[in-house]
Order: C-alpha cells, then structure tokens, then sequence
C-alpha cells in the first residue's frame, strides 16, 4: 500500500512538471509571436516612411529640376571653360617651319602618325581673317622641324607650335576664305576657298566679349548651325572667338563682308524689379524693303515670344552701340535688363540663356523667310 502511494505521488510529480513545462512553451512561442509582430509593424512603419520620404524627395526634385539641371550643365561647361583658359595660357613651344610654296588654295601638314577626325578641330577668329588649328594630343608625334605646302596669294603667315599634349597651327590669311579639313595617314590638308560660293545668306551674331559663354553649351551651338544649315546660312558666332573682340571690330567686318544679318544681345542688370527689353536699328542707312529696322522687329517678336520679358520699345542705336550704328548691312541690337536677383540666380541664367539661343535661331529663321528668300525669287524671275 505504501508502495502505491509513493507511485502516485511520484506521478503527481511528473503531471505537475509536464504542466509546467507545457505552460512555458506555450509562454515562450506566444513571446516569440509577440516579437513577430513587433517587428513586422516595425518593417511596415519603416516601408511607409521611406515611400513617404522618398516621394517627398521626388517630389522636391521634380519642382527644383530646373536649378539641379542648371548647375549641373553650368558646371560642366565651366569645367570646360577653365581647361579651354589653361590651355592657352600654356607656354608655346614653336617648331620649326619651312615652306614649299603652291598655288593650290591649300595648307598641307604631313603627319608622322594619322590622327582621328574628333581629335582634330579649327576655329575662326574672322575679325582677324585667322584659322586656329588644333591636333588634341599629338605633341609627342611632332618632330622638332617640318615643312608645310602653303600658297603665298592667300596665306600671310603660318605658325605651327607645341602647346602641352597638343599641336597648335595659326594660319592668317590675306582676306575671307572658307575652308575644309581633309586628313589621311600622311597629312592634314586645309582647302580654302572663296568666301560664300555655297552660301544663300551670311549671319553675324554678336555678344559682348566677357559674355561670350552664354552660347557654349554645345546643344545651344549646334541649335543655331543646325537652322543656318538649313537655309543654306553662312554662320559667323563672335562668342566662338577666344580672342577679345569689340562691337567695332565685329561689324567692320560685316560692313566688309556684306552680311545679311548682323544680330546682338547684351544683357544688363538693372534695380528695377521686373526684366525689360528694348531693340535698337539703325535707320540712317536705309535699304528698302529689308533693313535694319526690318530686322530688329523680326528679332524683337522673336525675343519677346520665346523669353516674355516686358518690351519697352524700340530705339535708335546710339554712338556706345557701335554694331548698329556704324552698319551698312542690317543689324539689330537686343538689350535686356535683369533684376538683381535674376542675374544672381544660376536656374534663372541658363534657362535664359537657352531662350537667348531658341530666339536667335527663331530671328535666323523668320529673317530667311520673309526677306532673303523672296529676295532671291525676285531676282531669279
């Protein structure tokens, strides 16, 4: 009998504990759910703030597009500038040139090692009747003495020089030609030829030099080739010039030349608080049918639609606007006064500029149309 009761409680004993043991584990998964779901909230609360976060973000970046893109393309473009400005004020090592002098309207370099087309580039400087010619990284190809094929009736002078990894030729003629690059394994050959024999019209346009960066992006360029391309326009841009020009300098060679349109912008500060705008002619030299003040209300219509600052009028050039008031051919001024903070903005600059480029391709466009076509159907009937 003792030896039951000593089983059952021994029993007992093993029933307590398994309850208890039960209990614990039914304890510890009901912590561990309660973990779970903490955890669980906590994810969704931080999904919830991110999506929250990251479409505040978007949105943000959305309204201040305009200011990312602009100092984002104005850094690039200064970044540019300041390697095009320690370029050239690198030293200049001259090689030594001889000539062998045709008459054949050509520059020819002999190349020791062909180079690619886009490492090769010319610029104009027209006001000085100059080509700059530029090999990007063929110094170490140079060799220290070379001969060049030239022609003396149109040639005045030749430099040809190392300037860091680059090799540098001037070329300055003895009047206007237009040229074109040709290059093979051997050499690089400029042809020239008589200025305008492919051109319907010839296009100046003109900023003042210390703003001469306002059209360099090169979406903004190539904008202006592409409509001078179009209509068979000869494009002559003073801002492509790294050389300092004036306003005399520039329309003394479209009084030279001919030039059908002569256009420029200058843009100013001003304390009053909203841009204005005003267009300046030059009604002394009057030509009939298209003239100056032909031109500045076409440029005129052009700036206001596309920029919609506030037209104040027009004006007659006076004796500190040189490029209209010394022309012989038409040209047109466009001023436009900025408030201080408009001129203090980056966004607000380059979306000017942009606009500045869109209404000088609009100018160069309608100007074709209106006039210098029906100009040409007149005297071909």
């Amino acid at each position: 009998m003792q030896t039951e009761n000593t089983e059952t409680q021994a029993l007992n004993k093993n029933s307590d504990f398994i309850e208890k043991a039960a209990l614990t584990r039914a304890e510890a998964e009901q912590l561990l759910a309660e973990k779970r779901d903490r955890i669980y909230h906590c994810v969704m609360t931080a999904s919830i703030v991110f999506a929250v976060v990251s479409a505040v973000m978007m949105m943000a970046f959305k309204r201040y597009e305009g200011f990312f893109d602009a100092n984002s393309r104005i850094g690039l473009l200064m970044e540019r500038v300041n390697m095009q400005e320690t370029k050239a004020s690198a030293p200049k090592l001259n090689v030594r040139t001889t000539f062998r002098d045709e008459n054949n309207s050509r520059l020819v370099l002999p190349l020791k090692e062909p180079v690619a087309d886009s490492n090769i580039s010319i610029r104009e400087e027209f006001t000085q009747n100059k080509f700059v010619i530029t090999l990007q990284g063929y110094s170490k190809y140079m060799p220290n003495s070379v001969e060049l094929v030239s022609d003396s009736s149109i040639m005045d002078a030749v430099g040809v020089y190392r300037q860091q990894e680059d090799v540098v030729v001037e070329v300055y003629c003895v009047g206007r030609y237009d040229y074109e690059l040709a290059a093979d394994d051997s050499a690089l050959t400029v042809n020239f030829r008589e200025t305008g024999e492919q051109y319907t019209a010839s296009a100046v346009i003109w900023l003042p030099y210390e703003d001469r960066n306002r059209l360099a992006l090169p979406e903004w360029r190539q904008r202006l080739e592409k409509v001078a391309a179009a209509h068979q326009v000869r494009l002559y841009l003073a801002p492509d010039m790294q050389e300092e020009y004036t306003q005399a300098e520039v329309i003394q060679f479209a009084n030279d030349m001919h030039a059908d349109l002569v256009l420029g912008v200058q843009i100013d500060k001003t304390q009053e608080p909203q841009a204005t705008m005003t267009a300046l002619c030059n009604t002394a030299y009057f030509i009939p049918d298209y003239n100056s003040a032909n031109l500045s209300v076409v440029m005129a219509e052009a700036f206001a639609e596309i920029t919609a600052v506030q037209m104040k009028g027009f004006e007659e050039a006076g004796s500190s606007d040189v490029l209209v008031s010394e022309a012989t051919v038409p040209s047109a001024l466009i001023k436009i006064s900025l408030a201080q903070k408009d001129m203090e903005s980056v966004e607000s600059e380059y979306q000017l500029n942009g606009k500045v480029a869109s209404a000088l391709e609009k100018t160069i466009d309608e100007v074709v149309k209106r006039y210098i076509k029906v100009e040409e159907k007149e005297n071909e009937s």
